[in-house]
């Protein structure tokens, strides 16, 4: 079997297993709920922003590190949100270690 063909396979299992389908249901119950989703995709932006700016080195005001910590508070409030956020560190940790057994198959690792 070739290496694209394996390839299919992986994904084809990483889409059966339990931290995929409960991370699909928990995205499908955001996407269903308009403001629910305008609520997350906002914390997710402002999120990803600080981050960009933190990472290139700009100063990070104050004020938007609050704000995003009251968003962070209400996104945690939301059980459905909650949920999701769980469910994806769940799945992020499942694919980390499919990512170190495939670096450490081939040899890869950093010495």
């Amino acid at each position: 079997m070739n290496v694209y063909d394996q390839a299919n396979v992986l994904a084809k299992g990483i889409r059966e297993s339990a931290e995929y389908k409960i991370l699909q249901r928990n995205k499908d119950l955001i996407e269903a709920d308009g403001q629910l989703k305008n609520m997350f995709t906002g914390y997710r932006k402002q999120q990803f922003e600080l981050q960009q700016m933190h990472m290139s080195g700009r100063q990070v005001p104050e004020d938007k590190v609050k704000e995003l910590k009251k968003m962070h508070e209400i996104v945690v409030a939301n059980q459905i949100t909650k949920d999701f956020m769980e469910a994806e560190h769940r799945f992020a940790a499942m694919m980390a270690d499919i990512h170190k057994i495939l670096v450490d198959g081939l040899g890869l690792e950093q010495k």
